[in-house]
């Protein structure tokens, strides 16, 4: 029978009791990660002249030093949310990660405020690969794609929502007369990381573990830490290709958005300010209405009888944009380059969505959060360390001018789009069967 055309099949598992109060909680949860990632940024500055730091040194403290640790990371601590209560590695996640960005406000020098960060990323890298786990556990699979997006579209909103609360808790923090004596900078890292204990607490109150649905009886026999590879490789005709072509297409999103503000300086001589607002307008509507609405037309496909819908949006997500945001960079029209950003915006940000989605609905419940902690593996080392450093690189090596940014994304775009398009394309009939197979 061809699965490309099998309804997908569901067990009516049990509702689980307060689901949509759970799934506020993990979103308000993932906002005060959010913020306590990048609040550094916004008080890098005063931050630099304050400890001294060099450009090096805070670049490793905003870049690599925290991707690169939340990304691997991710992977030892899914095994323990596929293993235990996943409630109560959240609780430790969250408690970690705000003791660390409270003790960033007394950091004396380089070496003592990397620590910090350095248990800020292991402490977040807990809360994604929990959080789908438990969507995947408390909704039934054709009634996911709602609340995993509703999650994930938290930390579009917030990417630029913690430098408005980042910018509007230093700016009180310059003027408050409750510790006269401590610097600015360090009250607003003190102060960021209070919200997270208020919810720890809420947390640990109200909400319940949820019951595993065991979707497959070998489940149990091989969820332990060998588990993961052996599904890997027994699936490796789609894991491959997905895993290839989510990266390419996280390293040419991280690009496009780490210099937009900058094409938009160079190319058409806006302020920096004129320019971040006008990539913040277009962008954050169009990234929120694409989070939201493109998982929901995979579930409408998959409902309709395509398991391999998610492959299908995942596609759209790329052959979209691709061309748009070429022709924006290479066109030398102000109009068509915010146009492109649009555009771009409203699908590359939503396969980080849909990937995920993707890896909740293939596995099994015992290695869900493991295989989402692999997905958010790729997508943070593509995205962050080859992204923009490689963009930068080209635009240095290779070309020339106040266009030569542009003319490296757009070269990255046009190597990166086909190949991406080709391997989510390979990996879609695989991925459809995998689908029919789960049966949660």
């Amino acid at each position: 029978m061809n699965e490309q055309s099998t309804p997908l099949q569901y067990v009516e598992s049990k509702v689980h009791a307060g689901r949509w109060y759970a799934v506020g909680c993990l979103i308000i949860f993932y906002a005060i990660s959010m913020v306590d990632r990048f609040i550094l940024s916004a008080v890098a500055q005063p931050v630099t002249q304050s400890l001294g730091l060099s450009n090096t040194q805070m670049g490793l403290l905003l870049g690599a030093g925290f991707a690169v640790l939340y990304a691997v990371a991710g992977i030892p601590v899914a095994y323990l949310i596929d293993k235990g209560n996943r409630t109560r590695v959240i609780l430790a996640g969250v408690l970690l990660w705000s003791l660390m960005t409270a003790a960033s406000a007394f950091t004396a020098d380089f070496t003592t405020l990397i620590i910090c960060r350095a248990g800020v990323a292991i402490g977040e890298a807990v809360l994604t690969p929990a959080a789908m786990s438990l969507i995947g556990d408390m909704f039934q699979r054709k009634e996911r794609a709602l609340p995993t997006s509703f999650y994930m579209a938290t930390g579009n909103v917030m990417a630029t929502g913690a430098f408005l609360i980042g910018g509007a808790v230093y700016q009180y923090a310059g003027a408050q007369q409750l510790f006269p004596s401590m610097e600015p900078w360090r009250f607003t890292l003190f102060a960021v990381s209070l919200p997270g204990f208020l919810m720890v607490l809420i947390f640990a109150l109200t909400v319940r573990e949820p019951a595993r649905v065991e979707s497959q009886p070998i489940q149990q026999k091989a969820s332990g830490v060998d588990a993961l590879l052996p599904f890997l490789t027994n699936n490796k005709s789609m894991f491959i290709p997905f895993f290839i072509s989510t990266g390419l297409i996280s390293s040419l999103t991280l690009g496009v958005i780490s210099w937009a503000p900058t094409l938009l300086i160079r190319l058409h001589e806006l302020t920096a300010s004129h320019a971040s607002f006008v990539f913040g307008s277009v962008g954050l509507p169009a990234s929120v209405l694409g989070t939201l609405s493109l998982p929901w037309l995979a579930n409408k496909l998959q409902k309709a009888g395509r398991p391999d819908g998610i492959l299908l949006m995942l596609l759209v997500c790329v052959v979209i944009p691709i061309p748009a945001i070429i022709i924006g960079l290479v066109a030398g029209k102000y109009w068509l380059l915010v146009a492109a950003f649009a555009v771009c915006m409203m699908f590359l940000p939503s396969i980080s969505v849909l990937t995920c989605l993707a890896m909740q609905m293939i596995s099994p419940s015992r290695l869900r959060a493991r295989t989402v902690a692999v997905n958010l593996l790729v997508i943070n080392l593509f995205g962050y360390t080859v992204g923009p450093f490689l963009s930068g690189v080209l635009a240095d090596r290779v070309f020339t001018g106040p266009s030569a940014i542009a003319m490296a994304l757009a070269t990255m775009a046009a190597f990166i789009g086909p190949c991406a398009v080709i391997g989510f394309f390979i990996a879609r009939r695989d991925f459809g069967r995998l689908m029919s197979s789960q049966k949660d």
